[in-house]
């Protein structure tokens, strides 16, 4: 039976490894060079509205992978001889050879397993006309972009995630991951590699300090470098060439002098407020009196 479901009879093995019939290679021959010509295809561009400036292409992963599916062995489990067919932005070729197919047209990907009456059994991981794009990681053009698909048999669903690898010049599908019916697929290649790099703000609100201190920090430069070489134009000799270089001097006295003065005037204010509120609190017969009187104790 299926992963997860029930299956009626199993049919006859669909590798022609399986049966030594060479008028069944012949067949299968045909029925795969007719399933080439006839898979359903989606649109294999995509380029990311938070991402711009990055965009890929994998038509020419598509147009390499057009006359073969790529298939990789799943990692040995309860599922005796689990393997999945994938085509790139098209439907396996091997669909053409399955008879499980839920009656789904356009299946994304193939699961295969051996049944318990020894042949093989499949159900697509999804249909193609639920394709969605989207990025591994947002602002990463690094780490890939990802083709989902949903609708399959019995609820099955697949995320194909492509990884640009130029040491791969064809197709590799590398590794089958999942469970409860969902499933991840990767993809290595060359031909996976995005174009452009990504270009989206920073969504931090670092930018605007960023530029306020970048402005401050290139407006403090040209005045440095511009007055020294005024002075230096004028004929100004020495430390001086540093433009109001005595002014500058003086700032840490000057500095030194506000907080002195600021220190003063909120000891004032804060002896005011209670010589205030003590006369206030004291009563009297309008509310100008106590203003008098706290004035009085200064």
């Amino acid at each position: 039976g299926a992963p997860g479901e029930a299956h009626s009879a199993g049919r006859q093995p669909a590798h022609w490894f399986a049966t030594g019939s060479c008028v069944y290679m012949l067949l299968r021959a045909l029925a795969l060079v007719v399933g080439a010509s006839a898979s359903a295809e989606i649109n294999c561009t995509f380029a990311p509205n938070e991402c711009p400036g990055v965009s890929w292409d994998l038509t020419p992963l598509q147009q390499l992978t057009h006359s073969a599916d790529l298939e990789v062995a799943a990692a040995a489990g309860e599922v005796p001889d689990e393997h999945f067919w994938l085509g790139v932005c098209r439907s396996p070729i091997e669909a053409g050879q399955c008879e499980t197919l839920s009656n789904i047209s356009d299946p994304a990907g193939l699961q295969v397993w051996r049944s318990e009456a020894g042949g093989e059994e499949c159900a697509p991981l999804g249909s193609l006309s639920t394709a969605a794009w989207s990025m591994a990681s947002p602002g990463n053009e690094a780490e890939g972009v990802l083709l989902s698909f949903s609708g399959g048999a019995a609820g099955r669903s697949m995320v194909v995630r492509f990884v640009c690898d130029k040491s791969i010049p064809k197709a590799v599908l590398t590794e089958a991951t999942g469970g409860s019916l969902k499933y991840n697929l990767t993809v290595r290649a060359a031909a996976a590699c995005p174009v452009g790099r990504c270009t989206a703000p920073q969504r931090d609100g670092g930018s605007g300090a960023a530029t306020f201190f970048g402005v401050l920090l290139g407006g403090a430069a040209l005045y440095l470098v511009g007055g020294m070489a005024y002075n230096v134009r004028s004929g100004v000799e020495g430390i001086d060439r540093i433009p109001h270089w005595h002014f500058w001097q003086r700032v840490p006295q000057l500095a030194a002098d506000g907080a002195s003065d600021a220190y003063r005037g909120a000891l004032q204010l804060a002896r005011f407020g209670r010589n205030y509120a003590r006369a206030w609190s004291g009563g009297g017969s309008s509310r100008h009196e106590p203003l008098r009187a706290a004035e009085a104790t200064e």
